[in-house]
């Protein structure tokens, strides 16, 4: 089967593009009475840190999950596994743990410096060799898709071996920085090793990854990092899984799948590891690479699979790939049928979805580069255990993260991990960057970019905020004019046609950029329409509006579940605290409403007792708006006549307000740097024009010392070449005349200053010092 059959069922509208036969159909549930979706992601390999480009996989599912079942109605099982027997786990447990033991020995520096410089030059050996390799390779293939893989590689290669390079001068130039320093012996030791860590820690590996013996340091470092992960999620505000299943305990399920593939011929034992049999599974009119057939030709892509610790059997077929790998040394184990061993990578999913899920179900996913061989390796290993065609209905693939076109990626060293993404942007803005980009397709991640998702957070908020002050300051409903006009039809069309607009856009391959940018034209249309009828907007009308974006943006997961508004990114609800406060901070903001027109008036009075006292009652009320307000979560903006309140996230707002005042620091550090340069100048050329004219070629002149002879102007007429001495050439004299006629020129100028105001150099050094202070202090601010 080249594309799956949709089944016969209750369809909503929904229709997903099918990463099988990639083509957009409708999503029809198996479940008959269209009800209950479900959903198997493949989750992370808690080998270190997760990085923004997980965040794009598991938050865009949660994005989906979250439209299937607040949106749609859908009741969702959802599913997603924790890898945490892998080849990456193993190198990363043992490397760590060797590079620990190696830390620990009291080794003398010259020791260490002399392994640093084996063990760099034994990676970059690696990383050329490779390239060299994927270069022959490529030359060699005549496929395609294997042909740009290659390519791929090898500038992948290309960026490890400058990755490397970076590394090496970085510790060497700290290393001569710190023996010149005098640094203590045992802290440049530990300060130089962590420079080249991965380096240092892959030949410990190599060499003595064989001898470790205390197997629980897997489990342990795989616990730390899947610890992590779900702290992450629950920071990014991603709903949990129904079933959260890790590899280490459904090792007999995964066992017993293996065994059935060999019962049915699917599979053969090869020197303790145990191989899935691609050509047979063909013969058995099956189709091998549904998702990715382009791949399935590709040395590259299949090598890729099989894990950077391989296995230690023979294939009967290089698309073979393992179920099962016999453990060596330094490595997890678990008895087995066929000896101690491990996993392979593919048989995880299979296994633990087979047992939670069934031998058939709706939806598997995850990022767009496990669609080989991952994911096909999946198809093949459980409709050979089914016997089915047909193992899962929908595929879905979530779209790269890039970082200057490159994924981003731990091995390439162009990640930001998601914990310090959360320094930097609130889980609101990383959510919304994804939002802004179809869910299949991908993103580059860049600071343009997040300006431009900033913006448009900035407006959303800016509307909300705009509405709640708007309609907080209008009287009761009972006693307004209800009756609507043009304006209020025209709008209230408009809402009907984004309501309408936004579920077309979901129903078409949930495209939620289409979506957003709906419920974006509404809130534009509904800024317009507080602003140009202030006194005259119905509230339920702008209310109804508030209600609906509210409700989208909930179901995208921008506002917290128990939130009341985009005002509040948490799960706490500001309207009953805006209910309590609101007699409060509107006596408040009236009073200091009072005050500043006080102190705007007194800042007219000629007397200067006047103008400092509203001088100083302006400076106290911009205080209580930019330092005391904002840390109460209460943001304060003022207009011509008024002011305005809205509650925000304290967190939020003492950002922004560093953000600007950061802005402004910097714009005044750039006007002082310009001011500084143009005294700077204008004192260097009063010192260079303060020598008479008729020494100018004496003294000043850059050739000063190879004139002869002077005329009584003091222009030279002879110069000396070569100990000899010549007339000066006419072309060249004419030069001179002219430089001597700028040079008296500009003299006269400063002997005019200096006539005019005899203090005037005295004042502008005066200006440089007093402006060089300045510069100083708002550079410490830093």
């Amino acid at each position: 089967m080249s594309k799956m059959n949709v089944p016969d069922g209750i369809c909503k509208g929904l229709k997903l593009v099918n990463s099988w036969g990639v083509e957009k159909m409708d999503f029809v549930p198996i479940d008959k009475k269209g009800q209950n979706v479900k959903v198997y992601v493949c989750g992370p390999t808690v080998y270190d840190s997760a990085h923004l480009g997980h965040a794009r996989a598991y938050l865009t599912f949660d994005i989906i999950l979250r439209i299937f079942s607040d949106y749609f109605g859908y009741d969702v099982l959802y599913v997603m596994n924790i890898t945490d027997v892998d080849d990456k786990i193993i190198l990363r447990a043992r490397q760590n743990y060797l590079f620990a033991q190696y830390l620990s020995k009291e080794n003398a520096l010259a020791t260490v410096e002399k392994d640093v410089e084996d063990a760099l030059k034994m990676v970059k050996d690696k990383h050329k060799k490779k390239i060299e390799e994927f270069k022959e390779k490529e030359v060699k293939s005549k496929n395609k898709r294997e042909k740009n893989d290659l390519k791929e590689m090898q500038e992948n290669e290309k960026v490890k071996l400058q990755n490397v390079l970076a590394a090496e001068e970085g510790a060497n130039k700290y290393l001569a920085q710190a023996k010149k320093a005098n640094v203590p012996e045992e802290k440049i030791i530990g300060n130089y090793l962590d420079l080249v860590k991965s380096e240092v820690s892959y030949v410990l590996d190599k060499k003595f990854g064989s001898t470790v013996t205390d197997l629980s340091i897997f489990r342990k470092h795989a616990a730390k990092y899947e610890q992590e992960f779900l702290e992450d999620l629950n920071s990014l505000g991603i709903r949990m899984p129904a079933v959260l299943p890790r590899v280490s305990e459904y090792i007999p399920e995964i066992i017993n799948f293996v065994k059935v593939l060999v019962d049915k011929g699917f599979a053969y034992e090869s020197n303790g590891s145990v191989y899935f049999c691609v050509k047979e599974l063909q013969k058995r009119r099956h189709t091998y690479g549904k998702l990715a057939p382009e791949s399935v030709s590709s040395s590259a892509s299949l090598e890729d699979g099989e894990g950077a610790l391989g296995s230690s059997g023979e294939k009967k077929s290089k698309q073979d790939f393992a179920l099962w790998k016999k453990s060596k040394d330094g490595e997890p184990r678990w008895e087995s049928p066929w000896g101690l061993g491990r996993p392979g990578w593919h048989i995880e999913c299979s296994a633990m979805s087979g047992t939670l899920l069934g031998n058939h179900f709706d939806i598997h996913g995850g990022g767009s580069d496990l669609k080989f061989p991952h994911h096909d390796n999946e198809i093949a290993q459980s409709e050979a255990y089914f016997g089915t065609h047909q193992w899962v209905n929908y595929w879905m693939h979530a779209g790269h993260l890039h970082v200057k076109g490159k994924k981003m990626s731990k091995s390439l060293k162009n990640f930001t991990t998601i914990r310090s993404a959360l320094k930097a942007y609130s889980p609101r803005i990383i959510r919304l960057m994804f939002l802004l980009a179809k869910w299949n397709a991908a993103i580059n991640f860049d600071e343009n970019s997040l300006l431009e998702v900033i913006k448009k957070d900035k407006q959303i908020r800016g509307f909300f905020n705009d509405a709640k002050a708007a309609i907080r300051n209008r009287p009761v409903a009972s006693v307004e004019r209800q009756k609507w006009d043009k304006t209020d039809i025209a709008l209230k069309d408009f809402v009907l046609e984004t309501k309408t607009k936004v579920h077309q856009e979901l129903c078409d391959n949930l495209n939620w950029p289409g979506a957003m940018k709906a419920i974006s034209d509404l809130i534009s249309e509904g800024q317009k329409y507080i602003r140009d009828h202030k006194e005259t907007f119905k509230v339920f009308l702008l209310k109804d509006i508030i209600k609906y974006t509210t409700r989208m943006f909930k179901v995208f997961g921008l506002i917290g579940e128990d939130a009341n508004d985009y005002s509040s990114e948490g799960k706490t609800s500001s309207g009953g605290v805006e209910d309590i406060v609101k007699p409060h901070l509107d006596a408040f903001v009236d009073f200091r409403n009072q005050m500043r027109m006080i102190a705007k008036t007194a800042m007219k009075q000629k007397d200067h007792i006047g103008k400092d006292i509203g001088k100083n009652i302006l400076e106290t009320c911009d205080k209580a708006r930019e330092d005391v307000l904002p840390k109460i979560g209460v943001r304060l903006t003022d207009e011509a006549k008024d002011s305005k309140w809205n509650l925000e996230d304290p967190k939020v707002l003492l950002k922004e307000i560093a953000e600007r005042k950061k802005g402004e620091r910097e714009a005044r550090m750039k006007t002082l740097q310009k001011k500084i340069g143009n005294i700077e100048k204008e004192l260097k050329s009063m010192t260079s024009y303060k020598i008479v004219p008729t020494l100018y070629f004496r003294e000043v002149h850059e050739d000063k010392g190879a004139f002869t002879q002077f005329d009584e102007s003091g222009l030279p007429t002879h110069k000396s070449v070569n100990g000899e001495e010549k007339k000066i050439e006419k072309g060249r004299l004419k030069k001179l005349k002219k430089a001597l006629k700028t040079y008296e020129k500009n003299y006269e100028k400063i002997q005019k200053k200096m006539k005019n105001d005899p203090q005037f150099e005295e004042k502008k050094k005066s200006d440089l010092d007093k402006l060089s202070a300045d510069l100083k202090k708002l550079e410490q601010k830093e």
